[in-house]
């Protein structure tokens, strides 16, 4: 647990800093100064009103369309290099992408998990984060709201907001033409057309992009025999967005913008991270000769080599209409945003990620269908002494995701080859063969045939289909007013009340199993209930071996009724800030916030757990509701005349029922920890230079997580009480130089660099030792030559310019040995391998641009 006297430092740290900060600034007032560039104001809605970002009592990131094109940000991961305390990973495809702000976010391998960072573009929630992955296309800023921001963005906003605004409709003829190209086959074509349709009542603008890049990673397919080579990791896109600008009067302004995108891709395949001799020969054993001539198996990570039976496709269609409206009434402006949009996806997976066939997924049974409508309503006034603020919200989702995991031709030699030590391909047959004909002491099977082998597990059993409709409603009712106690004095308090029902309708088609049948015979067939094959097997071959045999992939018990299940949450959320001016410069605030995120189902045949040996013990499928409450000391100075702006604060976090989505080597398991916190200390600064031309900023996050209470049952996962959260560095440091000067007559010659540095930090959610990251640093650059009227430019890019190799997510190998557990083993790794998806590499690139 977290002392009191760190704590105790931390909130004395942020005093400290205030004071000094409002010190500097009065002296440089006394002592005066030249005329100076300053700092430009960047206007924000963190509070659903337009502000200052120096003027919002909470801890915000806030980045312009300039700090991001020369960081080359295009889509939400990108992001990361320029904004501390922000992590973003993707795993099995890009569309599984999960960001996290101070330590906290939930893993997207499931969609029954929603988000904890909320995605919102252009004031349009995505709902889940692998959803709001894509080119954000022409981008006038990005807020990274850090903390809780439950009161004015609702549900699923627990650990804060990433809020991108993108280029509106203009009445004045304009447009842009840019394209890029670099390594590994990367090209991408975008344009845009703005202008008035109606002089001062009708504008438009239309953006388009269409984007390609060969992959990252050497994808080593073995099909039939034969060895093939192809490109994972690859982007194939083409996004459209069109807008309307409506001003019928100067009261009334409506924006509508129509967006559709789809892509095409291969990803995405993960390397060989650390695999143990005993894996590593298990599958070359059952791997055809020709797989294994001239292919090393597990590859260096370095090598970005990977393996696998088929492609990693995956194909998104990403459509939605949404209309914003502002209209000025005698007691403030009513905003009305209304939205509707539908996801979907498709995605074939080798879920061994080897050689071997051992299992997997087709594309044609692996979709995502997500559909959601949105309202929401909000009044705004001002009186003397108060900003006021009243809203309601509506949103009905429905969600489809169908689902079937199969087992190779290589399984049953698989499991034969671990359950006799490699020595007997044959093992599970003639096992199951001999249970069947009463040889190992239990009744025989009246009139069983022995099976050849590869007869019990044929290629392609195991789940016909698996299909989840789940639709979720929510609404809330909310306020946010700040009001003036005095001229230096105001107080801000928010509240938010929700309400959420979901339900899941769940069907599942199992494919006949020769060798799950026989094991159903002599032990219950119905995960739901109880699946005990030790106990029905003791003393046998099989004790060990039966669990792992049918997973739960290939159990029957479920298909007969499936399961129809509901569950309902409300809960209160909101906030209370003071806010100080010390003087026209510094401002100091302390706060407090509760955010809310909604229980809901583990969208998996693994049931929640807890599990053990003896197999599938809960037939609860359900997860409570995550709870944040969060305090926040901090401060905000523009010094020496707007010449330097130092923020700063300490936070608090208290997470209750953080819901944590654990993948343990077979399955994915959702657990419920029972309390986590997250605290630490963040500052952002900015500085216009002496030097004409030169801009610096740098930020820094220390954030220090703890699982304080863990009880689930679960061995493996109650392990990681009194540890740090996963993907969570304990130090993130940024920075980034911007500079501009005039050469020639009338060029303009530009540079920029940033960089980014995190300190070591656990990939897995299960906090293996084996799958921690070293700490690392990112550096991007950038140099250009265009007009000064911005009429034409030429960059030349390059990004990770030092080619950094570090694990996204390490994981553990599908059934290709576990870790070991309490009781269990003295190594706790035991036999366990595993796999890794990578970051991107070293690239480089060039970028015309044009703009009229």
């Amino acid at each position: 647990m977290m002392s009191r006297f760190t704590r105790t430092a931390l909130f004395a740290a942020a005093s400290s800093l205030a004071i000094g900060s409002a010190a500097g600034a009065q002296v440089f007032d006394q002592v005066g100064g030249g005329e100076r560039r300053t700092i430009d104001v960047i206007t924000v809605t963190a509070q659903q009103r337009e502000e200052s970002a120096q003027d919002v009592p909470i801890s915000i990131g806030a980045y312009d369309s300039e700090a991001l094109a020369a960081a080359g940000v295009q889509d939400i991961k990108d992001l990361i290099s320029i904004a501390p305390g922000l992590m973003v990973t993707s795993t099995q495809s890009e569309t599984i992408t999960t960001a996290r702000i101070r330590g906290i976010g939930t893993v997207g391998d499931n969609f029954g998990l929603e988000s904890s960072v909320g995605v919102y573009i252009d004031g349009v929630f995505r709902s889940r984060n692998g959803v709001g992955f894509g080119d954000l296309g022409e981008i006038e800023r990005i807020e990274v709201l850090r903390g809780p921001q439950g009161t004015l963005f609702g549900k699923n906003t627990s650990a804060g907001v990433l809020n991108v605004i993108t280029v509106g409709p203009e009445f004045e003829y304009g447009g842009n033409l840019e394209f890029q190209f670099g390594d590994y086959g990367h090209q991408r074509i975008a344009g845009a057309i703005t202008g008035p349709i109606i002089d001062d009542v009708l504008a438009f603008r239309l953006f388009a992009a269409d984007g390609h890049r060969d992959g990252f990673t050497d994808l080593i397919v073995e099909q039939g025999g034969t060895l093939q080579t192809a490109d994972s990791e690859t982007r194939d896109f083409t996004t459209v967005r069109g807008q309307l600008l409506f001003t019928p009067t100067p009261s009334v302004e409506a924006r509508i913008i129509v967006d559709s995108t789809t892509r095409s891709e291969v990803c995405c395949s993960a390397v060989s991270w650390d695999y143990t001799a005993a894996a590593a020969g298990l599958v070359g054993a059952v791997t055809p000769p020709a797989a294994g001539g001239g292919v090393v198996f597990p590859a260096d990570p370095d090598a970005r080599v990977a393996y696998s039976n088929r492609l990693y496709n995956q194909n998104v269609d990403d459509w939605g209409v949404s209309g914003e409206v502002d209209i000025d009434l005698p007691i403030g402006t009513l905003t009305s945003v209304t939205a509707f949009r539908n996801w979907t996806n498709s995605r074939s997976q080798d879920i061994d990620y080897s050689a071997a066939d051992i299992a997997f997924r087709d594309a044609e049974n692996n979709y995502t269908d997500l559909t959601r409508f949105s309202q929401e309503i909000r009044l705004t006034g001002q009186t003397d002494n108060l900003d006021w603020l009243v809203g309601g919200f509506f949103s009905h989702e429905e969600l489809r995701l169908g689902d079937a995991i199969r087992y190779g031709a290589d399984w049953e030699t698989y499991l034969g080859l671990i359950a006799s030590g490699g020595t007997n391909p044959n093992f599970v047959s003639s096992t199951l063969n001999g249970l069947a004909l009463g040889f190992l002491g239990v009744p025989a099977l009246p009139g069983y045939t022995p099976l050849a082998p590869g007869s019990f597990f044929p290629n392609g059993s195991g789940v016909n289909q698996d299909v989840y409709d789940q639709t979720a409603t929510s609404w809330a009712l909310f306020t946010h007013n700040t009001y003036q106690l005095t001229d230096a004095l105001s107080v801000t308090a928010g509240l938010r009340y929700t309400n959420e029902n979901k339900d899941v309708f769940a069907t599942f088609d199992t494919s006949p199993t020769p060798g799950c049948s026989i094991l159903e015979a002599y032990a219950n067939a119905n995960p739901a209930t109880a699946w005990n094959p030790v106990a029905a097997f003791a003393g046998s071959p099989l004790a060990g071996l039966a669990p792992t045999l049918c997973l739960p992939y290939a159990r029957s018990g479920l298909d007969a009724n499936g399961y129809d299940r509901e569950r309902s949450d409300e809960e209160l959320s909101g906030t209370l800030r003071l806010t100080y001016d010390v003087n026209d410069d510094v401002m100091v605030y302390a706060g407090y916030s509760r955010g809310f995120k909604a229980g809901g189902f583990n969208l998996d045949r693994q049931l929640n757990g807890p599990t053990d040996a003896s197999g599938y013990t809960n037939p609860d499928s359900s997860f409570a509701p995550e709870v944040i409450d969060a305090y926040e000391i901090g401060f905000k100075s523009q010094l020496f005349g707007n010449v330097v702006q130092l923020n700063g604060n300490v936070f608090l976090q208290q997470i209750e029922d953080f819901q944590l989505n654990t993948f343990n080597g077979l399955a994915f398991v959702v657990e419920s920890v029972d309390e986590s916190e997250s605290m630490g200390l963040e500052l952002d600064a900015f500085w216009a230079t002496p030097i004409p031309g030169l801009d610096l900023s740098a930020g820094y996050a220390y954030v220090n997580t703890e699982y304080s209470e863990v009880n689930t049952g679960d061995p493996l996962v109650d392990a990681i009480e009194g540890k740090s959260y996963s993907l969570s560095p304990e130090h993130f440091l940024t920075g980034q130089a911007l500079y501009e000067r005039p050469v020639f007559d009338s060029l303009l010659f530009t540079a920029a660099i940033d960089g980014r540095w995190v300190s070591e930090y656990n990939t897995g959610s299960d906090l293996d030792p084996e799958k921690v990251q070293d700490g690392f640093g990112l550096i991007n650059a950038r140099l250009g030559i265009g007009s000064e009227t911005d009429s034409w430019s030429i960059e030349v890019w390059g990004r990770n310019l030092t080619d950094e190799t570090y694990a996204q997510v390490a994981f553990d190998a599908f059934a290709q040995g576990r870790r070991g557990g309490a009781g269990t083993s003295n190594d706790p790794r035991a036999t366990a391998s595993y796999m890794a998806f990578l970051g991107a590499p070293r690239t480089w690139g060039v970028t015309l641009r044009t703009e009229w």
